[in-house]
């Protein structure tokens, strides 16, 4: 709620900056049909136009939104200092200087961010644990967001560097596509999915994000058609393997899809605790205060990207606690994942698309 309520002061402050660009009504409507072209594109994202009219608008609005700040502030001080504003002739042409710094910025950033969201990089972590007895490895990988701009290629490299660890785990913390289950297997993504499940010498196991909540929301079965390509799909549930335990966590969104309330973590503790016991939860909120109990020896999500795109990621910290990497949240070491590919515009600027390798071995 609290983004859409920030999208839409956006748009109202880019309508009121870009009506300024073309002076009288003019100005208006063309500020109002580029607000109403972003608005179609958003809304039609099962379509390759729609995504790509979506992708682009994203960035140019938010960078055209940081450029008009700017412009804005710069006004403010000089009427302080000079005490005396721009005439009518210099301000009509700020405006359109900064219009067209920010449409440029955005050009910039898609000829820089796609090649680098499309090279995701490989993160390792080393846990070392008490309940560990044998060495194992685990692949931690989220936020897919499957779409029309989606790279193939990018999952078909990534089963590939699968077949070069052969994990004992295979982890993905949600957010699977932005397109329905039907969908994904009529442009071929059950067999590449089920490869990359394979992998796993032990188990793939994998959670639902906020995008299974709109997926589910409308008609797909985005958890059937995981398990139907080989993933384990923890929804509030806990299963136990030979070599550790591992708890799914309903996302926030999905539980108000669904209209319920999420199991508390003490209804979902391990029955055996000789195991280490693992924490999946797609948004990085931490424990709830409730919780008294154990508590997990690690906890993985993804959902924040890093923020994806500058300024975005100067920001996100202002959300999240912990936004990218390793930390602490709430006593349990947590892993935050930027996620293998990006939600909307496939660009990063200022974040990197990753993939983590994980270490487990007993604690000396």
């Amino acid at each position: 709620m609290i983004f859409l309520f920030i999208f839409l002061l956006l748009a109202l402050y880019l309508f009121f900056h870009f009506r300024t660009v073309i002076p009288g009504v003019r100005g208006t409507f063309f500020s109002a049909a580029i607000i109403l072209v972003f608005a179609g594109g958003f809304f039609a994202r099962g379509f390759l136009a729609g995504v790509l009219v979506e992708a682009f608008f994203t960035v140019w609005l938010c960078e055209a939104a940081l450029v008009f700040v700017f412009w804005d502030f710069f006004r403010l001080v000089r009427r302080v200092v000079v005490r005396k504003p721009f005439d009518s002739v210099k301000l009509l042409r700020g405006h359109r200087i900064a219009f067209g710094i920010g449409f440029l910025m955005a050009m910039l950033f898609f000829l820089i961010g796609v090649p680098m969201n499309f090279h995701y990089q490989i993160r390792n972590a080393t846990v070392s644990h008490a309940s560990v007895k044998t060495p194992f490895t685990a692949v931690f990988f989220t936020d897919l967001h499957v779409d029309p701009l989606f790279s193939k290629q990018k999952l078909v490299r990534f089963a590939a560097e699968l077949d070069s660890i052969a994990p004992d785990f295979l982890l993905f913390g949600g957010d699977l596509a932005d397109v329905d289950d039907k969908t994904l297997s009529v442009i071929g993504y059950d067999s590449l999915f089920g490869r990359l499940t394979r992998t796993a010498k032990v188990a793939a196991i994998g959670i639902n994000g906020n995008h299974e909540a709109y997926a589910e929301r409308e008609g797909s079965e985005p958890e059937n058609w995981m398990r139907k390509n080989g993933m384990l799909v923890l929804d509030d549930s806990t299963i136990c393997t030979p070599l550790a335990c591992f708890t799914g966590r309903t996302d926030f969104q999905m539980a108000r899809v669904r209209n319920v309330v999420r199991r508390p973590l003490a209804e979902l503790l391990p029955q055996d605790s000789s195991k280490i016991w693992i924490l999946l939860d797609h948004q990085p909120k931490g424990i709830e205060k409730e919780h008294a109990g154990r508590l997990p020896a690690l906890a993985l999500s993804g959902h924040t990207h890093n923020g994806q795109f500058f300024p975005v990621t100067v920001l996100i910290g202002l959300f999240w606690r912990l936004s990218n990497g390793e930390g602490i949240l709430d006593g349990v070491p947590w892993i935050v994942s930027s996620g293998i590919d990006s939600w909307g515009p496939p660009v990063r600027i200022g974040s990197r698309t990753d993939v983590w390798v994980i270490h487990f071995e007993p604690k000396r």
